[in-house]
């Protein structure tokens, strides 16, 4: 699934406020996306933070598994820490590729809205984008190519943690668009 890349966003974003933020990384983060996205084939994985100091901790904990004892031990968490590509911006990701962005929202806009099953006849490269905090600043980001519709729960709270929306959308979209081996 080469033609699909991911970027999780930590600026900009928003608060609970709805005003502009940014987020820290957390190891969780990092971790997690590239497990996901390694375990369906999907990379690179980006990381979008402006803060020198968290590109610096990036570096500390995927060096670990890449040439630390971690990845000796671990292998498969080698591979999924070479998927990593810390960026500043979203328009750095940009540069990389020609990529057909889609963005993610528990409440996207109005309109340009589709599921997310419905790239994988498309051609790539396309771009799935996760904001973390209270969602993505979009005033502040590269116009997408639209949105994929939202996760729907059935539950009462509508706020999904992103490593959790990244596996239900890779799932989605790889498992409605191929074969699976069980």
């Amino acid at each position: 699934m080469s033609d699909i890349a991911v970027a999780l966003v930590h600026h900009p974003v928003l608060n609970r406020l709805g005003e502009p933020s940014t987020t820290a990384i957390t190891s969780m983060d990092i971790h997690d996306f590239a497990r996901t996205c390694v375990f369906y084939d999907v990379a690179p994985v980006y990381l979008v933070h402006p803060a020198a100091g968290m590109h610096s901790m990036v570096a500390d904990i995927t060096g670990y598994w890449l040439t630390g004892e971690g990845g000796k031990r671990n292998p498969g968490r080698r591979e999924a820490m070479k998927q990593i590509r810390m960026v500043n911006t979203l328009e750095d990701v940009l540069q990389d590729a020609d990529y057909s962005v889609w963005y993610t929202s528990a409440k996207p806009p109005e309109g340009r809205v589709r599921e997310v099953n419905t790239l994988a006849g498309q051609p790539g490269p396309h771009l799935i984008v996760f904001g973390t905090g209270w969602g993505l600043n979009v005033d502040e980001m590269p116009e997408p190519n639209g949105w994929l519709s939202p996760i729907a729960g059935i539950g009462k709270v509508r706020h999904l943690s992103v490593r959790a929306a990244v596996a239900i959308y890779l799932d989605r979209l790889i498992r409605n668009n191929q074969p699976v081996d069980l």
